[in-house]
């Protein structure tokens, strides 16, 4: 062993960021979520949401439900939102007409967003 050299200790290398480990980030509330749309005995102008999609949109009273087509065709309605705790994970239920006027069929994944 050498007695004369002494180890340098407490340096830092310096890492580039997209070398370091992600860092946990917290958890925002989104103001949409991607779900499937179904039709159902709802009077018009009202949406069940399944409980899961009603807590993460933070109880919304309304939501606007924006069927696909790309961004100049898509079809924007809003409703009313109620919870409705019998309803599957990730569902939405509008009535008939509704879904219609909205141009899907039902079983189509949708956007619903918080108004």
């Amino acid at each position: 062993m050498s007695e004369g050299k002494d180890v340098e200790r407490g340096k830092r290398l310096l890492i580039p960021p997209f070398l370091k480990p992600q860092q946990e980030k917290k958890e925002q509330k989104r103001g949409e979520r991607r779900v499937k749309i179904r039709a159902g005995d709802v009077e018009e102008g009202v949406a069940k949401l399944s409980k899961d999609v009603y807590e993460e949109l933070d109880k919304p009273s309304e939501v606007e439900v924006v069927a696909p087509g790309g961004s100049s065709h898509e079809k924007k309605k809003v409703f009313r939102a109620v919870l409705d705790e019998k309803l599957a994970g990730g569902e939405v239920l509008v009535s008939a007409e509704e879904l219609r006027s909205l141009g899907v069929a039902d079983g189509t994944v949708v956007t619903v967003r918080k108004r």
